[in-house]
């Protein structure tokens, strides 16, 4: 839902089950911000759901991706609680991005590969960010 927010069009994901049926999830018409320049800071700490929807934006032309290559979670899951008080954690599929790349195990790698400064995870301030803020301002130039 939140990456419908920022298209009107396109595949947002592509899921792909142990027998290789293919099943796609589609934008819809009228996203709220589909207009808007975006640039998405992503990392080691970016995982499953965070690398669906940077893919998403990407693939689809909606964004850049600036920082450093992603986790890699990019599987369907479920757990199975057993009768012995165990459980069992079940993969039934992988996702593939809307370009069709495996997430699992690779992650995404960035557009634009910054490397994070010494204070940038505990204060949210250094060059990834200063490279979001310039790309957002050069595509604002240019749009004008």
């Amino acid at each position: 839902d939140i990456t419908d927010m920022f298209m009107n069009r396109g595949v947002i994901i592509t899921e792909v089950d142990r027998n290789g049926k293919r099943s796609e999830l589609d934008a819809t018409d009228g996203g709220l911000a589909t207009d808007l320049p975006l640039a998405i800071l992503v990392g080691p700490g970016s995982a499953s759901g965070s690398e669906v929807l940077s893919a998403a934006l990407r693939d689809n032309g909606r964004a850049v991706l600036i920082g450093q290559t992603t986790f890699g979670k990019g599987s369907v899951n479920f757990l199975v609680e057993l009768s012995n008080g165990g459980a069992l954690y079940v993969t039934a599929a992988r996702w593939l991005t809307p370009k069709g790349q495996l997430i699992e195990g690779v992650g995404l790698t960035p557009d634009i590969v910054v490397a994070p400064g010494d204070t940038e995870a505990t204060t949210g301030v250094g060059p990834q960010l200063f490279a979001a803020i310039d790309y957002l301002r050069q595509q604002i130039r240019t749009a004008r």
